[in-house]
């Protein structure tokens, strides 16, 4: 089972557009990462997270199927209103502290209707799991349905792939506009003094 079919907000391309704000996030805290003025992996690890949720809220001004539910350090979003979180671990390995559900996962939960959500199970959690290598180089991102301690789905992003129809093609005033002739010829060149040839 894929997540858009798990359920129809969980799109292929918006679970891409996230995985690639994640990866620009981290890829922008290793960037500014200087031993020299005492960057260590805990400071790349704060940054990474600080600098994915600024790419993910930058974001959500212009996606109207992003939302963010809790902007704190819990930080939760949402994709088409399924709330949605992210975590540094494997996706076969959830941490207690990836599983606690934040009160805006749980308000948020109560406006799917039975018939809105293919149920895997009574109270899924959804996250992205960041697999890094020891610098803390991204490796992968998976998308992952938890029911409990278990993930009852999980689904690599494929960062390689572009993203496609995440915003209209068309927006108004972008028909553009009509042009006159530009104006061809040579250059006049200047004598020196002062007068065109």
């Amino acid at each position: 089972m894929t997540p858009w079919e798990h359920h129809p907000a969980l799109d292929r391309d918006r679970l891409i557009m996230i995985g690639k704000l994640i990866e620009r996030g981290r890829n922008h805290a290793l960037d500014r990462f200087d031993p020299a003025i005492g960057c260590t992996p805990w400071t790349v690890g704060c940054e990474a997270f600080a600098f994915q949720k600024s790419e993910i809220e930058t974001a959500a001004l212009d996606a109207d199927w992003l939302e963010i539910l809790d902007p704190s350090m819990q930080f939760v979003f949402s994709i088409g209103g399924v709330p949605v979180r992210f975590y540094r671990g494997e996706p076969d390995d959830p941490t207690t502290r990836t599983l606690k559900q934040s009160f805006s996962e749980l308000k948020q939960r109560s406006l799917f209707g039975a018939d809105e959500l293919v149920k895997l199970t009574s109270e899924p959690a959804y996250r992205f799991a960041i697999e890094t290598d020891v610098d803390g180089a991204l490796t992968a991102i998976t998308f992952v349905v938890l029911a409990g301690e278990t993930p009852v789905l999980t689904w690599q992003v494929p960062l390689d792939e572009p993203v496609t129809k995440v915003s209209p093609l068309w927006v108004k005033g972008s028909e553009g506009v009509e042009l006159p002739a530009p104006a061809v010829g040579i250059a006049a060149r200047k004598k020196k003094d002062g007068t065109t040839e």
